[in-house]
Parts: C-alpha cells; sequence; structure tokens
C-alpha cells in the first residue's frame, strides 16, 4: 500500500505541476502578441468564441474526464489531458497495454500499465505529426479518393473497437448500453435536444443500466 500510495502522490504532484505549466504555456503567444506587438482582439469577439467553445466543448469537458479516468488512472489521465487526443488515441493505448499485460482496469498496476502505454503513444504520436509534417501533405494529395475518403472514419473504428474490447468484460451492460443510446440519439432530434445534452444522457444511460445490472444479480 505505501508503494501505491508513493506512486499516486508523486504522479499528482508531477501532474498538477505539468498541467499548470501548459495552461500558462497556452497563453504565453497570446501575452507575446498583446504586450510586445501589439495585436489584441476585442473582448466581444473573445467572449463570443468562448461562447461557441462552451456550446461545442463545454459538455465533454466535464463528461470525458469522468468517462476516461478508470481506464486511464491518474498518472494516465494527467498526460492524457495534457497532450490530447484523449479519446481516440491514449484511451485504445492504455487499453491496449492493460488487456496485454493481463492488468485489470482501476488497480494499482493497471494504472501504471495505462500510464506506459499513454507515454508511448505520445512518444509515437509525436515522432509520426513529425515525420508527416515534412512529407504527409506530399503523400496525402497522391492518395486515391477513396482512401482519402476512408481516412475519415478511423476516429469511429477506433471508437467502436475501445467500446467493443471493453464491452466484452460485461456483455450485457455494453448491449444495453448500446441499445439505449441508439434510442435515445433516434429521438434526440425529434424532442430537441441539444448534442451536449445527448452525450450526457447516453452516459447515464449506461450507468443505470450497469446499476440495474448488478442490482439484480445480488
Amino acid at each position: 500500500m505505501e508503494g501505491n500510495y508513493n506512486f499516486y502522490d508523486r504522479a499528482i504532484r508531477l501532474g498538477v505541476f505539468t498541467v499548470t505549466a501548459g495552461i500558462i504555456a497556452n497563453f504565453v503567444p497570446a501575452v507575446y502578441l498583446a504586450g510586445v506587438v501589439g495585436v489584441m482582439p476585442q473582448w466581444s469577439d473573445l467572449l463570443q468564441i468562448l461562447a461557441v467553445a462552451l456550446s461545442a466543448f463545454g459538455a465533454s469537458w466535464v463528461v470525458q474526464p469522468l468517462s476516461f479516468f478508470p481506464i486511464l488512472g491518474v498518472g494516465g489521465s494527467y498526460i492524457g489531458w495534457l497532450c490530447g487526443n484523449v479519446a481516440d488515441i491514449r484511451v485504445p493505448a492504455a487499453t491496449m497495454a492493460q488487456k496485454v499485460t493481463g492488468s485489470e482496469q482501476g488497480t494499482p498496476r493497471g494504472d501504471v500499465m495505462a500510464t506506459i502505454g499513454i507515454a508511448g503513444s505520445v512518444i509515437v504520436s509525436v515522432l509520426i505529426i513529425t515525420l508527416f509534417t515534412f512529407i504527409g501533405s506530399a503523400v496525402i494529395s497522391v492518395l486515391p479518393p477513396l482512401v482519402k475518403k476512408a481516412l475519415g472514419f478511423i476516429l469511429p473504428a477506433v471508437v467502436g473497437a475501445v467500446y467493443a474490447e471493453l464491452s466484452s468484460k460485461q456483455l450485457k451492460i455494453g448491449l444495453g448500453t448500446i441499445a439505449l443510446a441508439l434510442v435515445i440519439t433516434f429521438f434526440a432530434p425529434q424532442v430537441g435536444l441539444p448534442q451536449w445534452l445527448l452525450s450526457i444522457c447516453i452516459i447515464g444511460c449506461g450507468i443505470l443500466v450497469a446499476r440495474i445490472k448488478f442490482s439484480a444479480s445480488k
């Protein structure tokens, strides 16, 4: 237990420092443009952009950390949210790292494996981004239209694969959640349900299905 506490304690301290440094670094270019170059947008424009960002991503800022924490663990959550691409890259990396090592999610071993997997995905992502920065645009420009169109399905394919992997451990919960998600998605436009609330409703249904399943098994 002492070793687990030391890992979590150090991960939290380092994570708070790196995330705080990342937040500050995000404002450095804006401060430089405003203070040195003298370029500063109107506050009305900034508030309008903030309103658009909140309406489009505000719900995910709350929903995703709560949804992905059991998979990512403490250390993986800090790395994932600092580096981004959590749903399409970090979560699959953490899941695969836990699977190949036989580690259970939510355990100290699972958290360590998730952290290692996410750290490896960050290194690979940086290498790939650097590579495609130089040659990617040239390669994509010569690809057939069919291949270019197929690249747009990478994210749903990855999310589907992760969902299938997690659902295989609790098949009834997985099937019940996806069934309710399809029903809610079908009726959402008819009742005027906003997109951000749709995600919350689906997650809530998943929690409800899990609760009913485990209550019935007692």
